[in-house]
Order: C-alpha cells, then sequence, then structure tokens
C-alpha cells in the first residue's frame, strides 16, 4: 500500500462512518434534540427571527436567549433538503466538519508542509470528540469550522497581504461568534498573535487593514444582532433568563462567553482547573498521547535552549493553542466539548512534531510511537468488542459486511508493507478509530436509541396509526426527543383539562413518564395502557444499565395511556 491511496482509502471510510453517523443514531436528549426542536419550530412557522424554546416541566414556550442563531438556521435548511428529521439537522454539521479538515490541511500545508496538512486534517476528522459531534450535534461543529477558516485565512493575508483572504478571514470569524459567541475571537487572536509573536513580525501587530477586516467582522454579523435585536432589546418587558430588560446584542458579543467563564447566571460545571487537562486525553483519540508527546518535546527544546526556541518553531499551534487552554481552564463552566474548537491546531502541531521526528531523527523513536498507537488501537477495539458482544450483542450481519473494509485496511497497515513508520503511525490510528466509531454509530447509538423513551413512544404511535392531534403530556414533564420525532409540539393536560376533553366526546392518549402514570391511573381509573418504552438518560450511562444482567432492574419507562368518551374520573 502507498502513502497516496492508503489516504484515499482512509478518507473514504472516513466518510462512511460520517453517513453513518448522520443517518443512523437517533437524536440524544438533551442538547441535540434541544436543537433539533428550536430549529423544528422554525421550520414549521417560517418564523426565522424568534428562538423559543419549550420549558422540561409545563411545557410552556419561553423566548430563549443562549445559543445564537447560527446552529438552528443551518438545521432549517437541512430540513429543506433532507426533510424534517435527523439526518437534516445534523447535515450542515457534518458538511462543516469536512469544511474544517480542508481548512486544517491547507493551514499544516502553509506552516510546515503538504504531507503535514495531509496528517493533519486526517487527525482532526477523526478525533473521537469530533466523530461524536457529527452525530450528537451542538454548536461546536460550526464553531469549530468557522474559527478554523477564519485562522487559515488570516494567516494566508499576514503573508501574502492580500483583501480576499483579510475579508474572507473576518467574515468567518463573524460567522463563528454567530455559532457560539467571543470564544471564536479569542482562540484565533491567541493563534494569530503567538504566530506574529514567534516570527517576530512587529509591524503584523498593527497592520493598519485590521480596522477594515473589524467593519467586515460586524457587516457578518449583522443579520444576526439584528435578529437578537429584535427579540430581546426592543422588548425589555420580556421575562429572559430570570429578569428584565434583556440586550440580545449585548449578549451575543458579551455576555454568552462570559457568563460561562465567570459562573453567572448558576452557569457552574466542572469549574475545577485540571478538568480539561485530563478530559482531552479521550477527547483528542487516538492522537492525544502523540500530542503529549509532541508537547512535552516542545517545552524541553524551550528549556534546553533558554527559551530562544521560541522563535525558531511556530508558535500559532504550540503557544497560541496553550495559552488559550490555560484560559479557558479558569472558567467555572466547562464541558469536554468546548475543547473541539482546538482541535485542529492541536491536529497541526501533532503533525507538525511527528513530521519533526521523521525529518530530524529518521526512525529514531517512530518504532516505540508506533508500538504505543498499536497498543491504543488494540485496547479501543477490545472496548468496540465488549460493547458489540457483551453490552449489546451484535445481532445484524450487514453490520458485520460493513467492517469488513474497515478491518482489511487496519490488517494491511498493521503489516505495514510499502509505508514508511510515520505513515503507518497516523495511518493505524486512523483506521483503528474509524473501525470503533463505525461499530458505534451503526449498533451502539442506535441500540441505546432503543431505551430512550421519546423517539421509541414517537414510533410507537406512529406504527399505531394513532391520530397525533390525541396525545398529550401528562404530569408536566416534556420529552423534546418526542416532539422532535412526532414533528409537533404535544400540549401538555392536568386532570382538569383531561376532565374536559372526556366531557367533550374526545378520545385521549397521553404519555407520561415518572410517577405521572400513577397519578393518572388514580384519577382515571378507566385508563388504558396502550404501550411502555425505557426512559433512559442515554447520554449518562451507568455500569448497571450497560450490563444486561441489571439493566431491566429499576429502569425507569414511559407509558402511554389511552381515554376515551366514557372514561370519567373515579367516582
Amino acid at each position: 500500500m502507498d502513502s497516496t491511496r492508503t489516504l484515499r482509502l482512509l478518507w473514504l471510510l472516513t466518510g462512511v462512518v460520517l453517513l453513518c453517523g448522520l443517518l443512523f443514531p437517533p437524536l440524544m436528549d438533551f442538547d441535540a434534540a434541544q436543537i433539533g426542536t428550536i430549529s423544528m419550530r422554525m421550520f414549521l412557522t417560517g418564523d426565522l427571527m424568534n428562538l423559543v424554546n419549550r420549558h422540561y416541566v409545563g411545557g410552556a414556550f419561553y423566548d430563549y436567549l443562549d445559543k445564537p442563531h447560527m446552529v438552528y438556521w443551518s438545521a432549517v435548511a437541512g430540513y429543506h433538503l433532507l426533510g424534517l428529521g435527523a439526518a437534516g439537522m445534523r447535515l450542515f454539521s457534518v458538511l462543516s466538519t469536512l469544511a474544517a479538515a480542508y481548512a486544517t490541511a491547507s493551514l499544516g500545508e502553509r506552516l510546515y508542509n503538504r504531507k503535514v496538512g495531509g496528517w493533519a486534517a486526517l487527525m482532526f476528522v477523526t478525533s473521537q470528540s469530533i466523530l461524536l459531534a457529527n452525530h450528537d450535534v451542538r454548536t461546536d461543529s460550526l464553531l469549530t469550522a468557522f474559527t478554523v477558516l477564519a485562522v487559515w485565512q488570516l494567516v494566508v493575508y499576514v503573508d501574502e497581504r492580500r483583501w480576499p483572504p483579510l475579508v474572507a478571514g473576518f467574515l468567518f470569524l463573524s460567522f463563528g461568534v454567530a455559532s457560539k459567541g467571543l470564544i471564536s475571537v479569542l482562540a484565533a487572536g491567541f493563534a494569530l498573535f503567538f504566530l506574529l509573536l514567534g516570527r517576530r513580525e512587529w509591524s503584523g501587530l498593527f497592520n493598519r487593514r485590521w480596522p477594515a477586516g473589524v467593519l467586515v467582522f460586524f457587516l457578518g454579523l449583522t443579520p444576526f444582532l439584528y435578529a437578537y435585536y429584535l427579540q430581546f432589546d426592543m422588548h425589555p418587558e420580556k421575562l429572559v433568563n430570570g429578569g428584565y430588560g434583556n440586550s440580545g446584542v449585548k449578549f451575543l458579543l458579551w455576555s454568552h462567553s462570559f457568563d460561562r467563564f465567570a459562573g453567572n447566571r448558576q452557569l457552574v460545571a466542572s469549574p475545577e482547573f485540571g478538568f480539561f487537562f485530563h478530559t482531552i486525553l479521550w477527547v483528542f483519540l487516538p492522537w492525544s498521547l502523540l500530542m503529549a508527546a509532541g508537547l512535552f518535546d516542545r517545552l524541553r527544546e524551550m528549556v534546553r535552549t533558554g527559551g530562544a526556541s521560541f522563535f525558531d518553531r511556530e508558535q500559532l499551534t504550540f503557544a497560541g493553542v496553550w495559552s488559550l487552554f490555560v484560559v479557558m481552564s479558569f472558567s467555572s463552566f466547562k464541558l469536554p466539548h468546548y475543547l473541539n474548537i482546538l482541535l485542529p491546531l492541536m491536529s497541526v502541531f501533532t503533525a507538525g512534531w511527528l513530521w519533526k521526528r521523521h525529518s530530524e531523527e529518521g526512525g529514531r523513536g517512530l518504532r516505540a510511537l508506533l508500538g504505543v498507537q498499536k497498543g491504543l488501537v488494540v485496547l479501543m477495539l477490545l472496548l468496540t468488542a465488549v460493547i458489540a458482544v457483551w453490552f449489546f450483542p451484535l445481532k445484524n450481519p450487514w453490520v458485520l459486511v460493513g467492517a469488513v473494509p474497515f478491518g482489511y485496511v487496519l490488517y494491511r497497515l498493521w503489516r505495514g508493507e510499502g509505508l514508511g513508520l510515520h505513515d503507518r503511525v497516523v495511518y493505524l490510528s486512523a483506521a483503528g478509530i474509524l473501525l470503533a466509531n463505525y461499530v458505534l454509530n451503526v449498533h451502539f447509538y442506535p441500540e441505546l436509541g432503543r431505551y430512550q423513551a421519546g423517539n421509541r413512544m414517537a414510533d410507537v404511535i406512529q406504527k399505531r396509526g394513532i391520530d397525533t392531534s390525541s396525545v398529550h403530556y401528562y404530569g408536566g414533564r416534556v420529552s423534546r426527543s418526542f416532539d422532535f420525532y412526532s414533528r409537533r409540539f404535544a400540549p401538555c393536560l392536568d386532570s382538569v383539562g383531561v376532565a374536559g376533553l372526556l366531557s367533550a366526546g374526545r378520545e385521549v392518549h397521553l404519555y407520561t413518564s415518572g410517577g405521572s402514570g400513577d397519578t393518572l391511573r388514580r384519577q382515571f381509573p378507566l385508563a388504558v395502557a396502550v404501550d411502555s418504552v425505557p426512559d433512559q438518560r442515554v447520554t449518562r450511562l451507568k455500569l448497571s444499565f450497560l450490563n444486561p444482567a441489571t439493566r431491566e432492574a429499576g429502569l425507569p419507562r414511559a407509558v402511554l395511556y389511552r381515554l376515551g368518551p366514557a372514561g370519567g374520573r373515579a367516582p
């Protein structure tokens, strides 16, 4: 196998994994289903300006001031192209990831060479957190893509001083802010500052064209600022996030990012400083150990040269990335996918370091790195086997048929015929993570979906031919995945509301979860259970659930009840 042909095969397999993630896993509560339903309301009503969410308790709609419009508008575009469903919602996240991979390759080629760019793009797109983000969609896929596109174009501008990359860079940067706030500006700013500092290009820090770029930035941000202005600034009487007089413009340009950093609005999660330092180990799998080795080498080199090497190596992907990483670690609100924005630059850094090891040291050390990566691949595949054999035994033969090309490529790479050690380190690792995620996307996540009540209950209603207009929530607890897969927002009823519909001669179907089914049966003893489905929160898994022997014990269930005109209150 030659290097070019192997790289093409791996990109083909990457496309298969992304396509499987687009099609097979159901949307998971809570974030992905929330994005799906907010954008579904936009699609159904034609109202693209107002962000409206739904309370989990009571089902009331409310003005949603948290995530900017970009992810919802992209989902609406996907619905128009692929229909109202999970694939449409995910479409532009997947496309943006491919665009980010292209930008990563171009940036790596510009900072190093074409080989490094190719490695970096593959590292980025096969990182575990990136593969996960393309079916468990949040705002971070778009944020990551627009940020690395902006960094790439602005580096081109720094090198060539042409207007088109300057305009493109700041326009992409505005789209990054419209995806998830000022973190996009911070990431690009840190990267470019340390690039220029490392090159001693002091004039680049005060280039007279930067103000023009800032103007382009605000022009690109105008539609999103206007939408926020219409919904919030023009309506100070609205109660939003616990207060009145909210400014959507201020929120997008400041509060969204800094509220999380400071822990305002009770936004506190994983506040410990070291959270990202251990989280990056799985977020950047299977490349995290290589990155750690590269980081150690660069720090050792800095110490050995008394800091002089700072100006001998590119600093965009080293000092730029790790300075921001440390700043982010002071945040009061941290989640694993917040690191996704750094992964393109980390990929370029890791690929560049690996090329340095190859070009400056020949084969020394590469064989040890290959051994480490082989061990990591074995561990990943053993865990995948545990999932497919013990946790959720694989019964569909077509899954195994689909895994054959992945296994074949991995086998050839393990033998390494016709490839150098440096290529094998990269390609073997990519093949291993792709095989694991193929199994996850076509088997594990769909199996988890069988235990998520919302999509399961929507499927029950469709298969039974139940009139969806008769379906309501009872007990006040809303399932966003049920709303999404039902393609409607089911109303909530209490006992008085149910009695009113019954007295009007209406047939009613009631979705109950938690203890609301017990309350319903006490109030309406003639209620008939139509079906029940598991009600597991599949984004928070415990071994007791994964173990088939203990899974059913204590597994909560959601129940669909039917009440006809005769099914009144207990006498």
